[in-house]
């Protein structure tokens, strides 16, 4: 048995993103018979509020299907300004060293889910003067997504420490997991050694999520959006393109973020788009079914930053995807790769237009690009194999 500390700025019960994945791996080492211990802070993901259950709390240990979880507060707000960011980076971190340390005492490794830097220059100090075993999992590039919120002259120098705390985590950590292998080209270029990083896609449970035949009742081809609904996506651009779709397609955004409200304004006056709240993890297989194309939105300057989640879930559930994304990130290079996407220019209405209707107007396209989605989610996002690699890393 391996005592494994994973630090992550998130955990069950948020619904999407990181954490269901936190959760998975976290979830498959208690199985598989380790013993784990989560250091996370309140939930607040995506709404960025600290959910209603833990309002007031300012720490809280529970037990969840075997997994020790340890929480502790935050400032969370759905405020987007670099101000706001700085000080969730800061109050995320910070506030959950004290429980770091206690628990890392008799971890065998130490687990650090980035995209929290300064959280993870904490436990590259905390793993070297307890001698344990640091793995840093890599979900963002930090320091790309903090140019989509906009960089005064005293932001960047703070991002100038930031860049030097990204540069310590990862040389000082003994191996580094990266969602993408354009993350790995990216760490290589700042010195980290290519030999001690490994590339695990982030998965899906294509057991639960798998193809269905669709019920088409002979209206309007439905276009789906489920995930975090948040500033890097840039909605306009969907909203926008619906509007230029006309009533031959529907779109529906399911998902919550900081950017709810203004997704919700944004939307009110187009009558082929609703919005609704996030589904129960356990409906979202059925969600994904109910779809006839998956959605991928992002802002150009954010594209490189992550390589979303949803896109394994997409393509598991054997619907084409169309994405709104810069062509140059890895994202896009995993849905060309995929031959199950269509890409088109972000923050460009006209060229998403384009996409949807080239999509609604031709179901031999729409089976094609599925089938192919499905076949690349099998090879390369299952997930039994991917939580079996990442214990491997984990234990050395």
């Amino acid at each position: 048995m391996t005592r494994i500390l994973i630090w992550s700025p998130n955990y069950a019960p948020e619904p999407t993103g990181i954490p269901p994945l936190v959760t998975d791996a976290a979830e498959w080492l208690v199985a598989r018979g380790h013993s784990v211990d989560v250091v996370t802070a309140l939930p607040n993901y995506p709404e960025r509020r600290i959910h209603s259950e833990y309002r007031g709390v300012l720490s809280r240990s529970e037990t969840m299907n075997g997994v020790r979880v340890h929480r502790s507060w935050l400032r969370a707000r759905p405020e987007r300004s670099f101000a706001d960011k700085a000080l969730y980076e800061l109050t995320i971190s910070t506030f959950a060293l004290p429980n770091a340390v206690r628990h890392a005492r008799r971890a065998d490794v130490v687990v650090c889910v980035v995209p929290t830097l300064l959280a993870a220059s904490y436990a590259a100090g905390l793993a070297r003067v307890l001698k344990k075993r640091l793995v840093l999992w890599v979900q963002d590039l930090v320091l790309s997504a903090a140019a989509s919120v906009g960089v005064s002259a005293g932001a960047s120098r703070v991002l100038s420490v930031a860049g030097l705390l990204e540069r310590t985590a990862v040389r000082a950590a003994d191996s580094v997991i990266v969602c993408s292998p354009g993350f790995r080209d990216y760490f290589a270029r700042s010195g980290a050694d290519p030999q001690r990083i490994e590339t695990i896609y982030n998965w899906a449970d294509i057991e639960r999520i798998s193809p269905r035949p669709l019920d088409h009742d002979g209206g309007p081809v439905r276009f789906l959006y489920a995930g975090n609904l948040g500033y890097t996506q840039g909605f306009e651009t969907l909203v926008d393109a619906a509007r230029i779709g006309g009533d031959g397609l529907s779109v529906e955004i399911v998902g919550a973020g900081n950017a709810s409200e203004i997704v919700r304004r944004l939307s009110l006056d187009v009558p082929n788009i609703s919005v609704r709240a996030p589904v129960d993890r356990r409906d979202y297989s059925d969600l994904l079914a109910s779809a006839d194309v998956q959605l991928v939105i992002q802002r150009r300057i954010s594209g490189g930053a992550n390589l979303p989640s949803k896109i394994a879930t997409s393509m598991a559930s054997g619907r084409p995807l169309l994405a709104s994304i810069d062509p140059a990130t890895p994202a896009a290079d995993v849905l060309r790769e995929s031959g199950g996407a269509i890409l088109t220019e972000p923050e460009s209405p006209v060229s998403l237009a384009g996409g949807m209707k080239r999509l609604a107007s031709d179901p031999v396209l729409r089976t094609a690009l599925g089938v192919n989605a499905r076949a690349y989610a099998e090879r390369k996002f299952a997930k039994q194999p991917a939580l079996e690699r990442l214990e491997a890393v984990l234990l050395g």
